[in-house]
């Protein structure tokens, strides 16, 4: 009982967009002592993130790669974890930037308990014989390893849905909490005159980034805000293929990043939110299972701020249509996108009132709390 020191171990350098990952330290800071573990951002969009108690391994220069990459193949010569290693498709980098930064730094600090998010921090924490809490954010990434881990390491599991839960685990029985990635809701002023479609997080084309400008070509009437990242390539894309957008101002790049509770109120200004998934995208449909049942961090973003929705028709999306508070679309074509948007506008109010129904019952911060007593009694 009482304030404890925790670990949050998280996966990928892009943190900074980890509304679940946030959300956690957030509400646990509230009670305890929470650090987080991350990989450098530089290699993703640079974006740290601010006002929270985090610590980035970055890689060494080039010159003293060379070393550890010596280093690596002596010891792939008779120590079994640096041979697991490169089994399993890992190299030194990831050896000694990641999994040995992670033991000293655990080793360092006497953490009361440990958050390891995603199925390679598991495998770090297999070998290091660590107990945690395993928060499962992204399926199918780095499955491979999951024959190899201890899972009697885990105290408990930090899920989305029971659907995710059982292809992990199938006949495994732990301890778990189903908490969806969804901002705590909080009352907002509803505005009455929202103008134009928004799409926020990563724009590129495994989120069907460029459906939405084609659809744009063909309907002059119909303005995109983007709020997110998006990587060169794709800002070059745009520039040599879209310009008519931008320079008729119906495309609007707004980058800048905004904290959890800044997105929302962002989103207040507009008319309908757009979240789809590219199953014709070589990386979604590798990993198919994963996005075709993970609730996306801005659809409930959308729905928070009062904004109805446009999105696939697949099973992590199924509330949407039990709350009915937007449209889901087996495609998202041009026609179809059309007929989506004029559906919302013809009853507006309605949709409206059903997003903010389903913000309230989704809210983070009630999900969370079964959780935070499992912590916080568990001795």
């Amino acid at each position: 009982m009482g304030n404890k020191k925790i670990l949050i171990l998280f996966d990928g350098p892009h943190l900074a967009f980890s509304p679940t990952t946030i959300q956690l330290y957030d509400e646990l800071t509230k009670q305890h002592n929470v650090t987080i573990i991350a990989q450098d951002p530089n290699n993703f969009n640079g974006q740290e993130l601010n006002n929270r108690n985090v610590f980035y391994h970055r890689y060494y220069g080039v010159k003293s790669r060379y070393i550890y990459l010596l280093f690596f193949k002596f010891l792939l010569l008779f120590n079994e974890n640096a041979k697991l290693f490169k089994q399993n498709g890992f190299d030194y980098k990831d050896y000694f930037f990641r999994y040995v930064y992670i033991k000293r730094f655990v080793r360092k600090n006497n953490f009361d308990r440990i958050l390891c998010v995603d199925i390679r921090n598991l495998f770090f924490c297999s070998l290091l014989k660590l107990k945690v809490d395993f928060v499962s954010l992204e399926l199918c990434k780095d499955e491979h390893l999951w024959r190899i881990i201890n899972k009697t390491i885990i105290n408990c599991v930090i899920i989305q849905s029971i659907d995710r839960y059982n292809y992990l685990f199938k006949d495994n029985e732990f301890t778990v909490f189903y908490i969806q990635n969804a901002p705590n809701f909080k009352e907002i002023e509803l505005k009455q005159n929202r103008k134009g479609l928004i799409y926020t997080g990563t724009a590129n084309e495994a989120f069907c980034f460029y459906h939405f400008l084609n659809f744009l070509l063909k309907n002059k009437e119909e303005t995109l805000t983007v709020q997110g990242a998006i990587m060169e390539l794709d800002k070059k894309r745009i520039n040599e293929k879209y310009q008519e957008l931008l320079t008729e101002n119906r495309l609007i790049l707004s980058l800048k990043y905004l904290e959890n509770d800044d997105v929302v109120n962002f989103l207040t200004d507009y008319e309908i939110g757009l979240c789809f998934y590219n199953f014709e995208d070589e990386g979604v449909k590798r990993n198919y299972f994963n996005y075709a049942t993970a609730p996306s961090g801005k659809l409930f973003k959308y729905l928070a701020a009062g904004v109805p929705v446009v999105c696939n028709k697949i099973v992590g999306f199924k509330f949407v249509a039990e709350f009915d508070c937007g449209i889901l679309l087996a495609e998202p074509n041009e026609e179809a996108i059309s007929a989506a948007i004029q559906m919302i506008r013809d009853n507006y109010e309605y949709y409206v009132e059903n997003c903010i129904k389903a913000a309230q019952y989704f809210s983070f911060d009630k999900a969370i709390i079964p959780y935070q007593d499992f912590v916080s009694f568990q001795i």
